[in-house]
């Protein structure tokens, strides 16, 4: 559904939904969605992800989500400490399959080698990520 396909009373219901929701609320999700994809490029758990691993694209994440912890510092409330730790135990992982990675390149290569998974069909955006408007 995009916006042409929306009354005038639709569009200002969810004008208004939009203006309820803290602009804190909306740097905490952001937050979770680089979290929860650097996970999947560092191939964290290999059994769903070593497929996908890719660790120029986590670190850019990691590095993100980094800046905006930074650039947001002692203003997201209640969120903030979590996001903070999550951000610490991201790096962890990422300097621990950087060092596997390192230490056991044959690994790296055989993923490398793994099979892209099918198209399913369905269309998505180039990132896979859900973008407003484009349902």
């Amino acid at each position: 559904m995009s916006e042409q396909d929306l009354t005038p009373e639709q569009l200002e219901q969810l004008r208004e939904q939009l203006a309820s929701v803290s602009a804190g609320d909306v740097v905490a999700e952001a937050a979770m969605s680089l979290i929860a994809l650097a996970y999947v490029r560092l191939g964290i758990p290999p059994e769903q992800h070593a497929r996908f691993r890719d660790l120029d694209a986590a670190r850019l994440l990691v590095d993100a989500l980094g800046g905006m912890l930074s650039a947001t510092e002692g203003r997201l409330g209640p969120p903030e400490p979590t996001l903070r730790d999550a951000l610490a135990r991201l790096r962890l992982a990422f300097a621990d399959v950087a060092a596997h990675a390192e230490a056991h390149p044959a690994d790296a290569d055989e993923q490398a080698a793994a099979p892209e998974p099918e198209d399913s069909g369905i269309l998505r955006p180039p990132s896979g990520l859900w973008v407003p408007g484009q349902d």
